[in-house]
């Protein structure tokens, strides 16, 4: 470019008058000059359609600043087109207002990984296991976990970490162990929980605690060997942790009463046999042999009275409760016999505490959400519950080259599941209707308004 004081010149020489006479300047008037002649440090700081900030985008001007396009720090990019923070109409600005979780949680359900070939399930053509894949993936999700820093307050694991071995009959009218599982199928289980565990002791910060629900796939080594190995407070299938900001986690154990799981010739096994028999008689046989499946189970006497003990507790303290498990706790999210057997007395437990704001599950690949029915003023069934029941896909079956996980992020009015891959996204209202929250309920799937949209 032309030094300032040539281009005032030119500027004045077109501006002279054709006929001689004198003008304006001969009369002694100093003439206004032009934009073009102001030093580029002091032009008007004026809008304009051709500001310098889109020059820069198109390169037009040499000498950019890193401060006027791109990223804050770097130098400009010509393919970029995202303006800086600093820029006027910057949308990033919006960011320093826009609402930051209290804490996030990381969420995987159903790895089962074991080193074998991958599995499509001949009854339902293109629902693939791809077993080894799961390691590598729960890397992957692991390594995401870890970037969100201090804000990530503790992974969990929603159940069947490794797939296991196992040798007993699942087509008997009830089906129970007459003894442990054998010493070679075991010790193959082994070798495949510690390779999941490898991962996880690689993957995680080490002040991000790292909680596990026991899923029936685990169960294929002892119950109590698979908790102490994963490192859950006191060993425990069932437990409760306290949150940040006013928040608690309750993670329970639905693979009680299932005869399976339970010790060989000890009581816990025989209340389930009895448990198992009486539902199925009482059901007519083949109704309830689809809803009492021999991969599932429940929670016994002992774990549902601890349950309404902890959340009095957590009334009491004024507490809002997370709780997870491997079956979902509702049936109204997962298909049919993949809840927990006593799914209903359960979700009336928890309906009726107000604290419990939503509960996580697996264990149903497919995933699902639901909401349970509860009496109204007059009795009858009519209006859904206030807790959101909340089913995450496996990440075993994710499709080839994808995964499944979730960012669940918790704020004071709402709770978002934030899923990748395969995972849906949900945005979950926690607080009660009626009162201004300064949240919108677009319901309770992140993408329902764009389908409603994309319908009409």
């Amino acid at each position: 470019p032309k030094p300032a004081a040539e281009m005032a010149e030119v500027a004045h020489s077109s501006r002279a008058n054709p006929t001689g006479a004198e003008d304006h300047q001969a009369c002694g008037a100093r003439e206004m000059p032009t934009a073009s002649a102001i030093a580029p440090h002091r032009r008007p700081l004026l809008p304009s359609f051709t500001s310098r900030a889109s020059r820069v985008g198109r390169g037009r001007v040499r000498g950019a600043g890193p401060r006027c396009y791109g990223q804050p720090g770097e130098r400009n990019d010509p393919g970029t087109f995202r303006p800086s923070i600093q820029s006027v109409g910057s949308a990033d600005r919006l960011e320093v207002m826009r609402a930051k979780p209290l804490f996030t949680i990381g969420l995987f359900a159903d790895a089962q990984y074991v080193d074998k070939d991958d599995h499509e399930r001949p009854s339902e053509p293109g629902r693939v296991k791809r077993f080894r894949a799961s390691a590598e993936r729960l890397a992957e999700a692991l390594a995401d976990f870890r970037k969100r820093g201090e804000q990530m307050a503790c992974v969990v694991n929603l159940g069947d970490l490794i797939d296991g071995y196992n040798d007993d009959d699942v087509a008997a009218l009830v089906p129970t162990r007459t003894g442990p599982v054998p010493a070679h199928l075991a010790d193959k289980s082994r070798a495949d929980l510690e390779v999941m565990r490898a991962v996880i002791r690689r993957g995680v910060a080490a002040a991000t605690p790292v909680y596990h629900c026991v899923g029936n796939h685990d169960c294929n080594l002892p119950r109590e060997g698979v908790c102490a190995s994963l490192g859950n407070p006191d060993c425990a299938a069932y437990f409760g942790v306290k949150l940040p900001r006013g928040w608690r986690l309750l993670v329970l154990d639905t693979t009680e009463v299932n005869p399976r799981y339970e010790t060989p010739g000890s009581e816990a096994q025989a209340l389930g046999e009895a448990y198992v028999r009486g539902a199925k008689s009482e059901a007519g046989g083949d109704k309830l042999r689809d809803e009492v499946k021999p991969w599932g189970g429940g929670l016994g006497p002992a774990q549902l009275a601890w349950l309404a003990k902890e959340l009095e507790a957590a009334t009491e303290r004024n507490e809002k409760v997370i709780v997870a498990s491997h079956c979902a706790l509702s049936r109204t999210a997962a298909r049919p016999g993949m809840s927990a057997w006593d799914a209903d007395s359960i979700s009336e437990t928890l309906e009726s505490f107000e604290c419990v704001k939503v509960c996580l599950a697996g264990h149903d690949h497919p995933g699902g959400y639901g909401r349970t029915l509860v009496p109204d003023r007059e009795g009858a069934y009519r209006t859904f519950g206030r807790v959101h029941y909340v089913t995450l896909e496996a990440m075993l079956e994710a499709p080839e080259g994808g995964t499944s996980y979730a960012v669940m992020e918790v704020y004071d009015h709402e709770i978002v599941v934030a899923g990748v891959g395969s995972c849906t996204s949900r945005r979950l209202r926690t607080s009660k209707r009626g009162v201004f929250t300064g949240v919108a309920s677009f319901g309770e799937r992140m993408g329902d308004v764009v389908d409603e949209i994309n319908s009409d």
